[in-house]
């Protein structure tokens, strides 16, 4: 199986981050446009193993990597909270089918 370890370690820093990042909407669908827009901007990193997730992890231990994805996970957020896409929104307009990707 091969494993895109960025997935993972993006998925962390949002669930770690999510109420520090002030999102307009934290439904599913606006969760998944964050980590859909954020794995696009991100370089994919691949393992065989989940196991192998960590070796990855351990590359971003460095305080700047670090910084860059939070940078990108942050812009990312503000993106989908400025423009949220979910049912819950108020700013969806009906029949105007919007999309990040």
């Amino acid at each position: 199986m091969v494993i895109n370890a960025m997935e993972k370690i993006m998925q962390d820093l949002l669930d770690e981050y999510k109420s520090r990042l002030q999102l307009s909407c934290t439904c599913e669908q606006c969760l998944e446009d964050i980590m859909a827009l954020t794995l696009n901007k991100t370089k994919p990193r691949y393992v065989t193993n989940v196991d192998k997730i960590m070796y990855i992890k351990a590359d971003y231990v460095d305080k700047q990597q670090m910084t860059s994805l939070l940078v990108t996970l942050a812009e990312c957020a503000k993106i989908v909270s400025d423009r949220p896409l979910c049912e819950n929104s108020v700013k969806k307009v009906k029949g105007n089918e919007m999309s990040y990707m």
